[in-house]
């Protein structure tokens, strides 16, 4: 297996949406770990030159070596809000075609959009730490990850400045500590303890991607699994006993809860 963490450092903020929604839905308080794994597969697929038309198919083959993929914010306060924003309305209405000079009034659309500020408690830029972990099958790099340029929509900048590659020690049985973001599935739920005071997200499930499943219709079924993590500035960790089929992951001083490979 290969580990991999790496600091990424966001120049504003991001905007997380759910595919498929109203275009006016609000962003995630924190990235999505099905977002991380898509920026993730953006520069995998750039580097094996592979066509955007397939990004679904990258991300489902990635997700089927992925045994760890969680972060946590190391000085970053996330802020959700809306405004408005002018939006080019690319379309056919009544057989004519927009934009278009004639209309320059039903030319655009203005919604709301989501969007979530990371705002830094240092002098730092807001910064996340992303830890990772595959099975030796995925033909994942370092470099990989150093190509990453954004975490969400295209205007969602990021600069990675730090990425270390290894294998991860791993933990079996017993119990860990760890500050990472973590799904609370009912096994870990059960093993968990100490979590007051965590912020609580409802996500997709980054280890179970199939392709061709629409994004709306999986939180629209309620196929979401509640994450919980430590927010800076009162970072703590939760102990976690390994139920099966779980392991600790552990490089240098990070831990985090993943599944067994």
């Amino acid at each position: 297996m290969k580990g991999f963490l790496a600091d990424v450092e966001f120049i504003w903020g991001f905007q997380s949406r759910v595919v498929g929604m109203s275009k006016s839905s609000p962003s995630f308080l924190l990235p999505p770990p099905t977002t991380v794994l898509g920026a993730i597969a953006e520069a995998y697929a750039r580097r094996k030159g592979l066509s955007e038309g397939r990004a679904s198919a990258t991300m489902t083959e990635l997700a089927k070596d992925l045994l760890l993929l969680t972060y946590k914010p190391l000085n970053a306060v996330p802020l959700s809000y809306q405004d408005l924003n002018r939006i080019l309305a690319v379309r056919t209405s009544a057989g004519v075609s927009y934009p278009s000079t004639k209309d320059p009034y039903g030319s655009y659309d203005a919604p709301a959009r989501g969007k979530t500020i990371l705002s830094t408690v240092d002098e730092r830029p807001p910064t996340l730490r992303i830890f990772a972990v595959f099975k030796d099958s995925a033909d994942v790099e370092a470099s990989d990850l150093w190509r990453v340029r954004r975490i969400g929509s295209k205007e969602s900048m990021v600069s990675v400045v730090e990425v270390v590659e290894g294998e991860p020690e791993v933990i079996r049985g017993g119990g860990v500590e760890t500050d990472y973001l973590l799904p609370l599935t009912p096994e870990l739920e059960r093993a968990l303890s100490g979590r007051t005071g965590l912020l609580e997200l409802e996500f997709v499930p980054v280890y179970s991607l199939r392709q061709g499943e629409p994004p709306a219709k999986l939180y629209l079924e309620g196929r979401t699994v509640k994450h919980v993590v430590s927010v800076p500035p009162f970072r703590r960790g939760v102990r976690v006993r390994l139920p099966p089929g779980y392991v600790g992951y552990r490089m240098g001083e990070e831990v985090a809860v993943g599944h067994e490979g």
